[in-house]
C-alpha cells in the first residue's frame, strides 16, 4: 500500500477520502518506528463511522509494512507529536501541499493483532472543497492470515 499524499485529497469527494484513510493508510516510517503499533498481518474487517459516508464495513488485507495512521511516510508529512497516556497512543501528523496544510490527530487503542480502534479528526487549511475539519472511526478485527478473496 501506498502513502497518502495530500494532494489526492483535492482531487476526490471527501466522502472517498474517508474510506481511501482507513483502505490505504501510509508506509510507516516514523521517526520512532517502535511507538507506533504494527498490525498483525492478514485479512482485516474495518468499520468506518463518519458524518460524510455513515458507517460501512469493509474487508482488506494489511501486510506488516502497512501503516496505521494516515501521513505516516508521506514526503510532505512529519509527525509532530506521539504520546502514550494508559492504554491509548495520540499521533499528530502535519501534512503540507501546494493546496495547503492537513493536520490529522488520531487516538488508537487496541492489541492489534486481533482488534483496535483508530479515531481521527482531520482539519483542513484552506478548507477542501468547503470542508474545514472532518472526523472518522475505525474499528479493526482480525479475520486471519489467508488475504485471498
Amino acid at each position: 500500500m501506498s502513502a497518502i499524499s495530500p494532494r489526492y485529497f483535492r482531487s476526490i469527494p471527501l466522502a472517498a477520502v474517508c474510506i481511501s484513510i482507513v483502505a490505504v493508510a501510509a508506509t510507516v516510517m516514523p521517526a520512532h518506528a517502535d511507538e507506533l503499533p504494527v498490525r498483525k498481518p492478514g485479512r482485516w474487517q474495518l468499520t468506518t463511522v463518519a458524518e460524510s459516508i455513515g458507517m460501512k464495513t469493509f474487508e482488506t488485507c494489511v501486510t506488516q509494512a502497512d501503516g496505521i495512521v494516515p501521513g505516516v511516510g508521506d514526503k510532505n508529512c512529519r509527525i509532530s507529536k506521539v504520546k502514550r497516556l494508559a492504554d491509548e497512543l495520540y499521533v499528530d501528523v502535519e501534512c503540507r501541499a501546494d493546496a495547503g496544510t492537513e493536520k490529522t490527530s488520531t487516538v488508537l487503542t487496541g492489541d492489534f493483532s486481533t482488534w483496535y480502534r483508530a479515531m481521527s479528526k482531520m482539519t483542513f487549511d484552506p478548507p477542501q472543497q468547503g470542508v474545514s475539519h472532518m472526523g472518522v472511526t475505525v474499528d479493526g478485527k482480525y479475520l486471519g492470515p489467508d488475504c485471498t478473496p
